[in-house]
């Protein structure tokens, strides 16, 4: 087997990992608070993820929003082999997997496409392959199209570069997999820290993160820490790049990030008004919040919304509360400059409502304790978007089927082991988390709608001990998942 494409790590598959920020009604509802004109995703769209892993994030979006046409690219065939036998099991018909390097990529015909997603690819491949990235874009980025690039940034993630290369030159002379790699690697810069290496005595917070590093998993060490191309790049230069191609960045698809005053430390804020230039305001915010990943928001065009088409676009908006919210009252955030209070008075009344179940924008906002609180309104829901509390609705037909039939096989795989962690959620057009005990409650329900109470407790751990997976107190989680997560997920779709 090829262990390095291109500088890449090729010798085992990437981790089923899904980036929530990459689904198309979740970039919709952050286009609309931004104030710029969305894709309609009712009379349908075209959506290309870039470096797709093993191609789980697409394949829950195209179970989950059948409006769409996917495409899912991977210059790595077990990668691509796995996406097209899931897609072929669960029956998908809108979704396409590819397999090619960007360049190779670039020089396929196609159509053009009204999302591109890359994220966790660009800063970590070859400059050719980031070259042919942005051709792709240049190309196939319809008219009001919009690309959501992850990369890692400056300056947060410049102090483990030497590290990091390290790694990489260590791994040439070891033996093994690459995990051992990754092992062996480590270990050494851990003697080194233990023999008082001047790295880690000017730069400590990088032995704090290597060591949580490490507790990521070993097989997702190799695909961050193995490649040759590895860098951290600086937004401003990424801002230009993309400029020139005609892609402004609109915004961040962290909601949190755009917020400066939610996002950066109250001290630095009052130097972000003399910074006009774009470029120059964004490195800024980078250096005030020491940031080490970005996940931006490039827009082709002048899409701006007027006032009153901002508005109605807002209000046309529908939520749905997420299992994991908490109870109704003030909201505790935790970010990286620190913990957030979210306000009692606002949030109260949104989450009782919420709780109620689904709500549109108007609806919230006509509610006696939220219409003098209209303005934060729209602030609010996107924070508890991007905490995993609340998500905005699909305003598009749903086919809970085609969700359910891939969740089948998810919460199977997951049950032997696989790694799958998440569901088809086909009214948010996304997914949703789910553990092992999640994905065997979901495995019995989808087989046994009906069960409830100590029937359902009692087969969920026969299937788990049939699958010799442990769950410690087991019946009380089972409890309160039929009690709070259920009730949820029949909403979304999830299960019957």
């Amino acid at each position: 087997m090829q262990v390095w494409n291109q500088g890449y790590l090729a010798e085992l598959p990437y981790p089923h990992h899904v980036q929530p920020q990459l689904a198309p009604s979740w970039l919709v509802a952050l286009q609309t608070a931004l104030g710029q004109r969305a894709s309609n995703l009712l009379s349908g769209f075209r959506y290309c993820e870039l470096g797709c892993g093993q191609g789980l994030n697409s394949l829950l979006l195209a179970a989950s929003n059948p409006e769409g046409q996917f495409v899912a690219v991977d210059f790595n065939p077990q990668h691509i082999a796995h996406g097209r036998r899931l897609a072929a099991a669960a029956q998908l018909s809108n979704i396409e997997f590819v397999q090619a390097d960007f360049t190779e990529l670039l020089a396929q015909p196609g159509e053009g496409y009204d999302f591109i997603v890359a994220h966790g690819v660009y800063s970590w491949v070859a400059p050719a392959q980031r070259e042919a990235i942005r051709g792709f874009v240049e190309q196939r980025l319809n008219a009001n199209g919009l690309l959501c690039l992850g990369y890692m940034c400056q300056p947060g993630m410049a102090p483990l570069a030497a590290a990091q290369r390290f790694i990489w030159q260590h791994a040439q002379h070891s033996e093994g997999s690459a995990p051992q790699r990754v092992r062996a690697a480590l270990d050494a810069l851990q003697a080194l820290q233990q023999g008082g290496a001047g790295y880690f005595v000017e730069q400590p917070e990088m032995a704090r993160l290597l060591a949580r590093s490490a507790e990521q998993g070993l097989d997702y060490l190799a695909h961050e820490l193995l490649c040759e191309h590895w860098q951290p790049l600086p937004v401003a230069d990424v801002m230009a790049e993309y400029g020139s191609l005609g892609c402004q960045r609109i915004g961040s698809a962290i909601p949190l990030e755009t917020n400066d005053a939610l996002a950066l430390p109250g001290s630095s804020l009052a130097a972000m008004p003399a910074l006009t230039d774009p470029l120059l305001r964004e490195t800024a915010k980078d250096l005030a919040r020491n940031q080490a990943q970005r996940s931006d928001l490039y827009q082709r065009g002048d899409q701006a919304l007027s006032a009153m088409a901002h508005q109605h676009a807002l209000l046309d908006s529908c939520w749905a509360l997420l299992p994991a919210a908490p109870a109704p009252g003030a909201v505790k955030f935790s970010t990286r400059i620190g913990s957030l209070q979210g306000a009692a008075e606002l949030y109260q009344p949104l989450l009782q409502a919420l709780g109620e179940g689904p709500q549109s924008f108007a609806e919230l906002a006509r509610r006696p304790a939220l219409k003098a609180q209209v303005g934060q309104l729209s602030g609010a829901l996107q924070l508890l978007m991007w905490a995993g509390y609340a998500h905005p609705l699909l305003h598009a037909p749903v086919d809970v089927t085609r969700c359910q039939a891939l969740n089948r096989l998810l919460a199977e795989g997951a049950l032997q082991g696989e790694g799958y962690a998440h569901l088809a959620a086909p009214s948010l057009g996304a997914s949703v988390p789910a553990d092992k005990l999640e994905m065997a409650a979901t495995r019995v329900l989808l087989e046994h709608p009906q069960l409830r109470g100590v029937l359902l407790s009692e087969t969920i751990q026969a299937l788990l001990r049939r699958h010799g997976v442990t769950v410690e107190q087991a019946a009380e989680r089972v409890q309160r998942f039929e009690q709070y997560t259920l009730p949820s997920w029949q909403v979304l779709g999830v299960v019957p």
